[in-house]
């Protein structure tokens, strides 16, 4: 989910919910912009990949621009420009309105996220504790085009972190998170279904992806830099606690010892018989 507008506010902002979002002045484009020469027919797409969102350039002749530059392909987030041919457009924080709006009035939105409608976000303006009802009869609080609908499909009643649907005897039903209900509570992040028109609930609390409210750029983890410098002992070198002690039994030394000792006596002998010392 990544919210758009266009920086001249020709068109009210939109939603980028689907996996690709083709962008070009043929109509055949799920965001078409007409009457600007510098825009081609199949101009660009905006690529959903969860996390994250790639503006990739499809070989246009005026180019798409991301914050002042001629790009191919690259990562857009909130709080980026980019320009499609001359027409410029602007990432929203969505979070803002959340944090802009009044503690007694929680701001609330269903953002169409099938082919229907999608990107629309329909702001649900009420007071808390208040109830609006929705279809396609010019009666309703929120109207929706075409006549899928019943002329008053459900109503919604507001709380402070939750929404309340009840269907209103509607002909095909109202459905929370694929389950037909009569009636359900809705959370931030749930999906609704209307027949063939299908919403993502925008509330307080809701969890988007980091580059849907806010520009994160990775800090490089910095090792510890390496030393050529020689130990610094805390102690003296011969101390106790910083020398190696021997131990003969690390090694065998026994064998040498008692060779030397042997030769030692050796000599000796010799010696003695050579000198003609008397042993008496």
């Amino acid at each position: 989910m990544l919210k758009i507008q266009f920086t001249d506010n020709r068109k009210p902002p939109f939603w980028v919910m689907e996996r690709s979002l083709s962008i070009g002045s043929s109509g055949k484009n799920q965001l078409t912009i007409d009457g600007t020469p510098s825009v081609s027919d199949q101009h660009a797409k905006i690529l959903n990949q969860g996390d994250t969102f790639l503006l990739k350039d499809l070989g246009s002749k005026h180019g798409t621009f991301v914050n002042g530059q001629r790009i191919t392909q690259r990562q857009i987030a909130c709080g980026d420009k980019f320009a499609i041919g001359a027409v410029e457009f602007e990432v929203l924080d969505p979070m803002a309105e959340l944090e802009d709006a009044a503690s007694e009035t929680q701001y609330w939105s269903l953002i169409a996220d099938s082919s229907w409608l999608s990107g629309q976000e329909f702001p649900i303006k009420a007071e808390l504790n208040s109830t609006i009802s929705l279809g396609r009869g010019s009666q309703c609080d929120i109207v929706f085009p075409g006549t899928h609908l019943s002329r008053r499909h459900a109503e919604i009643t507001i709380h402070y972190s939750s929404l309340h649907i009840r269907d209103t005897g509607s002909a095909n039903g109202t459905f929370v998170n694929d389950k037909k209900v009569d009636e359900a509570t809705l959370y931030p992040g749930d999906h609704l279904r209307l027949d063939v028109y299908s919403f993502r609930l925008f509330g307080p609390g809701i969890q988007l992806p980091k580059s849907s409210t806010s520009v994160h750029k990775p800090v490089p983890s910095q090792a510890a830099p390496s030393s050529n410098k020689p130990k610094r002992w805390k102690s003296k070198p011969t101390s106790v606690g910083n020398r190696e002690e021997l131990n003969l039994y690390k090694k065998d030394y026994r064998a040498p010892i008692w060779a030397a000792v042997v030769l030692l006596g050796l000599a000796g002998a010799i010696a003695y018989i050579f000198l003609g010392l008397d042993p008496k």
